[in-house]
């Protein structure tokens, strides 16, 4: 009789396990998608005389996250949006890739996967900035 009252008391300490287990796991595979979306560099103040002179060093094999900190400045201080396609071109310089509608700048490798990045300049019907942000190739 005995083991058939502890039965409900160790399913329940069982399925409370699980649930930890089950949230740890979660936790983790957040973290992780997390970590490889994100840019490895630190945020820096935009340098409108270095950023030009960067680009090359961008192209190469193993360039590391070149201009990624500064990309990440003009994306958190809203640095780009409401400017036109002119504008941002004479801030920035002319882009590695653009179309209408969106100007790509290289950034060097940013992500874990040794993947390019790039800062995305994205623009409205108007010609407006409506979106920054930084992509992988």
């Amino acid at each position: 009789m005995r083991s058939v009252a502890f039965m409900p008391i160790f399913c329940a300490m069982r399925s409370k396990r699980l649930v930890v287990i089950d949230v740890s796991i979660a936790v983790l595979v957040a973290s992780v998608v997390w970590c490889a979306q994100s840019v490895g560099a630190a945020e820096e103040p935009f340098d409108a005389a270095r950023w030009p002179r960067l680009r090359d060093q961008v192209r190469l094999n193993d360039p590391g996250c070149v201009r990624g900190g500064m990309a990440l400045a003009l994306v958190r201080t809203d640095a780009m949006p409401r400017r036109t396609r002119a504008e941002v071109i004479a801030r920035l310089g002319v882009p590695d890739e653009g179309a209408a509608e969106t100007l790509r700048y290289g950034l060097g490798q940013c992500h874990w996967d040794w993947r390019h990045s790039a800062l995305v300049v994205g623009f409205d019907s108007p010609g407006r900035a409506d979106r920054v942000g930084v992509d992988r190739e």
